[in-house]
């Protein structure tokens, strides 16, 4: 592929002053906090497995999750199904670079992060969603964890069984 500039550029547009405005979500509307823990390899104390439901999340509500790097490695918290805002990061506010819509944030060692989450999106008590350290080496030794969106009143379920492998090239 090759990319070719013309010869003579049009301006950019001039970048207004207010973007557009978001709505901010706050702790006192959440129905749930929630601490993750991460240390050693896995969140809470618990490795990733597949056959289990870690949480369930209620579609239509907010949550507050503390995300802990209980250690001095570096680790970086994704979530799959809900974008969130960052609360607070070590207690204090967050700065500017964190003021938006995130899906991952860099975990600082030993500094909690709190972030705010609305779960609007799909829901089934037997499907779960993902929780885990960004770092690709730390997701595969098990820094993971799994929850579920289900409908008000209603409990989570069981994931699909992930049945025995051994054997199968």
């Amino acid at each position: 592929m090759q990319l070719r500039a013309a010869e003579r550029l049009a301006p950019s547009p001039v970048v207004p002053d207010a973007l557009v405005p978001m709505e901010r979500l706050g702790p006192a509307s959440a129905v749930a906090t929630r601490t993750l823990e991460f240390l050693g390899r896995g969140i809470n104390g618990r490795s990733m497995d597949m056959d289990r439901i870690d949480f369930a999340a209620t579609r239509g509500t907010t949550e507050v999750w503390e995300v802990v790097n209980a250690e001095d490695t570096p680790h970086n918290f994704h979530v799959h199904d809900a974008q969130f805002q960052v609360l607070t990061v070590g207690g204090g506010p967050p700065p500017a670079a964190l003021s938006g819509w995130k899906d991952t944030v860099y975990l600082p060692p030993h500094r909690p992060i709190r972030i705010a989450l609305r779960f609007t999106d799909h829901s089934d008590p037997d499907v779960p969603y993902m929780y885990h350290c960004h770092l690709l080496w730390h997701e595969d030794t098990g820094m993971m964890g799994q929850f579920v969106v289900v409908e008000p009143g209603q409990s989570p379920g069981r994931p699909p069984r992930h049945g025995d492998h051994t054997g199968h090239d």
